[in-house]
């Protein structure tokens, strides 16, 4: 049985939560008692339904290794608690979409773009039989180790900005916290654990998580 058919039941649970969260969103910008004009409303309806796919993907595509279902409750309720944030958060902007709502988009759609992108291309590239046991530095991960966490941060932010308030923005500074603190030092040490010298020599000329900065 391979991992991922292991984990069939956790991916479902990360499913149902997303599908869920993006559902209570709708919700609450569409409700008769929001203020949201329809313009935002319906941003923020789209924005959660692209993020499900998103994550549809990264679930049932990308990501091959072991999902135990502590995993499952633990990420599917943070993705919960983002969509109804947005949707709470919007419902009570009845301001027009403005410079800061286009800004937002163009965040959400870079973000996404990077997250996907970085984990299609890593997958392609260890999918060779050559690359078997080989650390992959090329492609985004050649300007930080974690695009994917990076992606992640610029779309939330860009889908806090189109909520039309900067309450939002709580969302990406908790992940980001999240990522510094937690994330990047745990994963990195698996990967010098498991990749040694390899790691060692890509992460001695690559930041941890912004180009160039961190």
């Amino acid at each position: 049985m391979t991992s991922a058919e292991s984990s069939a039941g956790p991916r479902a649970v990360l499913t149902a939560a997303n599908l869920v969260g993006a559902a209570t969103a709708a919700f609450l910008v569409l409700a008769p008692s929001s203020v949201a004009t329809p313009a935002r409303a319906w941003l923020i309806v789209g924005f959660s339904v692209v993020y499900v796919l998103r994550v549809l993907i990264t679930t049932y595509v990308t990501v091959q290794r072991r999902v135990t279902y502590a995993e499952a409750a633990l990420v599917g309720g943070w993705m919960f608690v983002i969509h109804a944030t947005m949707g709470v958060v919007a419902s009570h902007v009845p301001g027009p979409l403005d410079g800061w709502t286009v800004a937002g988009v163009v965040l959400y759609l870079f973000g996404s773009w990077m997250n996907s992108y970085s984990e299609l291309q890593r997958r392609a590239w260890k999918a060779r039989p050559e690359n078997v046991g080989h650390l992959y530095t090329r492609g985004l991960f050649r300007w930080c180790r974690h695009p994917n966490y990076l992606g992640d941060t610029l779309l939330f932010t860009g889908f806090a900005a189109a909520t039309g308030s900067w309450v939002a923005l709580v969302i990406p500074a908790i992940m980001a916290l999240g990522f510094v603190f937690a994330a990047i030092p745990a994963l990195d040490r698996r990967l010098k654990a498991h990749y040694g010298e390899e790691f060692d020599q890509w992460a001695a000329h690559t930041r941890r998580y912004i180009p160039l900065v961190w």
